[in-house]
């Protein structure tokens, strides 16, 4: 499985540093800077600006592959397994500076909202964000979907 998930599967990777464990929460599955991040690496693959509540994160899970060396500096990017009218899985990459292979994978589906928190069609530029993005092959391979 691991192999699928390599280095460059993942786009917009941009450092990051991670001080605590704190930061990817107790369990790793819902965390707020897991959340903040991958929204931040889509939006900058879509060439657009961020905006509050324009989004939400459901069904979240976490799979370590390796212990990080955390506090430390990371890459991290995402890539699409699956879209839907009104929501895209998620997959965000967690990378040690030389490492090919990521040393947790965050998986998650991201609702695009509308003003009245109302689930809506993504804009162009998310939705060819995250066709450029697509993984070539199918997460259900790996659990990965429902």
């Amino acid at each position: 499985m691991v192999s699928q998930f390599n280095r460059p599967l993942f786009r917009a990777l941009q450092p990051v540093q991670i001080a605590s464990w704190h930061q990817l929460g107790t369990s790793g599955s819902n965390s707020s800077f897991l959340r903040e991040l991958a929204n931040s690496l889509v939006m900058k693959e879509a060439g657009e600006k961020e905006v509050v509540g324009d989004h939400r994160f459901a069904s979240e899970r976490v799979y370590w592959l390796r212990r990080p060396s955390v506090p430390g500096s990371f890459e991290a990017g995402f890539t699409t397994l699956e879209t839907r009218p009104f929501s895209s899985r998620l997959v965000l990459g967690l990378f040690d500076l030389a490492a090919q292979e990521p040393s947790m994978l965050w998986v998650a589906d991201r609702l695009s909202m509308d003003r009245n928190g109302r689930p809506a069609l993504p804009s162009a530029g998310l939705s060819a964000a995250f066709a450029r993005t697509q993984a070539p092959f199918k997460g259900a391979q790996f659990g990965l979907l429902r």
